[in-house]
């Protein structure tokens, strides 16, 4: 039985202008892997920032995009079938960790590890791993959606910043413990606002070319 939102999807006319500027979006998340800025879809369009955001608009009432606020490249295609899942790079803490901004790349994963619909990569920066064989340029993939048990390698926000560590459990607390005896845990109360775990490590790629990522993703990684 069809709902109501994907009978309105079908439904839903384009004109020759909408079908265009849908179009753009597509051709240039394919391109990038990321959708564009309003600035960057005017620019393709040849059009100012209030025609951008108004056909965004008109495109948004017919359920073929959502724009999210606040976020410089927040289009989100819907119905479209993923390529790939993000790869989040480092951003500086206050930053929103998963957001749009921060994807650096995308990678087709589900074929090689069964994993939810939510996981992510993340790019791996530093040694505080270095006991577990995780080195600076591995990527990391991360479900939020199994269980962050005693002894799984999680990553965790502290601060607004992430970290891959091993995850020890305490009572009330919580100790985030790296797999390198020069670094001291992270110990946190389970309850601290400042505190997430975004989810557990789930598999790996290394890349024996590491200048090679270290130029793709700009030094924006994660440790």
């Amino acid at each position: 039985m069809k709902t109501a939102q994907q009978t309105n999807q079908k439904n839903a006319v384009l004109t020759k202008i909408q079908q265009n500027v849908l179009n753009v979006i597509r051709e240039f998340m394919e391109n990038n892997s990321y959708p564009p800025t309003l600035s960057e879809l005017g620019q393709a369009l040849h059009i100012n920032i209030n025609a951008v955001r108004d056909h965004l608009h008109a495109l948004e009432r017919k359920q073929v995009l959502r724009c999210i606020p606040n976020i410089s490249r927040g289009i989100e295609l819907l119905h479209a079938k993923p390529e790939g899942i993000p790869i989040y790079g480092f951003v500086p803490a206050g930053h929103p960790f998963m957001s749009q901004e921060n994807i650096v790349d995308t990678f087709e994963i589900r074929r090689y590890i069964s994993a939810s619909n939510n996981v992510f990569g993340l790019y791996v920066r530093g040694d505080s791993m270095k006991d577990a064989q995780i080195a600076t340029g591995d990527l990391l993939f991360v479900d939020p959606d199994v269980e962050a048990r005693d002894g799984r390698m999680v990553v965790a926000l502290v601060e607004g910043e992430p970290t891959v560590k091993w995850l020890q459990k305490e009572g009330s607390t919580i100790s985030l413990v790296p797999a390198n005896k020069k670094y001291k845990p992270i110990v946190v109360d389970k309850n601290d606002e400042n505190f997430k775990i975004v989810g557990v490590v789930v598999g790996m790629i290394r890349a024996m070319d590491k200048l090679r990522i270290d130029k793709m993703v700009n030094l924006k990684k994660a440790s």
